[in-house]
C-alpha cells in the first residue's frame, strides 16, 4: 500500500458519518436516515465503520502523522449510545497515534444527550461537543422539524461542562 502523497505535515483529521437522526430535518441534504427509513441497524453500521477504519489503515500505511482531531458528525451521532461511539474511537486508536493535544467532538441534539452518556464520552477522551441548537425561537425550531426546545439547549451545555466537556452550538439563520 502507498500513502498519501505530498502529507508533510499537515494535521490529519478523521471525520465520521453517523447517519442516524430521530428526525429529518426539512433543511438537510446530508446522508440521513430516520426510523423506518432504512433497514440499516445501528449495530451493522457500527461493525461496517470500524471495518472501515481498519480498512483506511491499511491504505494509508505510510502515513505516520498522529490524528489531530477526530470530528462525528452526521446526522446525530449521539443516536448511537455512548458505548458505540467509544468503540469508534477506540478502533482509531489501535490504527493511529492521537496527538497529545487531540480534539474529539461529536455533534449531538441538545435532547440527544444526557447527563452520563456526557461523562462516559468524556471518559473515552471526547473533548467537545457541538449541539445542534439551530434557534432559540420556538416557531423556528418546529419549521425546522427540530425536537428539541429552547430550554433543552442550556440544560446540554452545562451537562456537558459538569462532564468536562467543551462546547459549541450550531446555529441556522
Amino acid at each position: 500500500m502507498t500513502s498519501v502523497p505530498e502529507t508533510g505535515e499537515r494535521p490529519f483529521g478523521v471525520y465520521i458519518h453517523v447517519p442516524f437522526c430521530a428526525v429529518r430535518c426539512g433543511y438537510c441534504d446530508f446522508n440521513t436516515y430516520a426510523p423506518g427509513e432504512t433497514d440499516a441497524s445501528p449495530g451493522a453500521y457500527v461493525d461496517a465503520a470500524h471495518q472501515e477504519i481498519r480498512r483506511a489503515r491499511r491504505h494509508l500505511v505510510d502515513d505516520q502523522r498522529p490524528i489531530s482531531t477526530v470530528f462525528f458528525g452526521g446526522g446525530t451521532p449521539t443516536m448511537l449510545d455512548s458505548s458505540a461511539l467509544s468503540g469508534m474511537l477506540g478502533v482509531l486508536s489501535q490504527e493511529w497515534e492521537f496527538a497529545d493535544d487531540v480534539e474529539i467532538t461529536t455533534e449531538a441534539n441538545p435532547d440527544s444527550v444526557t447527563p452520563t452518556e456526557l461523562e462516559r464520552l468524556a471518559e473515552a477522551g471526547f473533548t467537545r461537543v457541538s449541539l445542534g441548537m439551530q434557534s432559540a425561537v420556538p416557531h423556528v425550531l418546529r419549521m425546522l422539524d427540530r425536537t428539541h426546545t429552547p430550554e433543552s439547549v442550556p440544560a446540554a451545555v452545562i451537562a456537558a461542562k459538569d462532564a468536562g466537556v467543551h462546547v459549541s452550538v450550531d446555529l441556522i439563520y
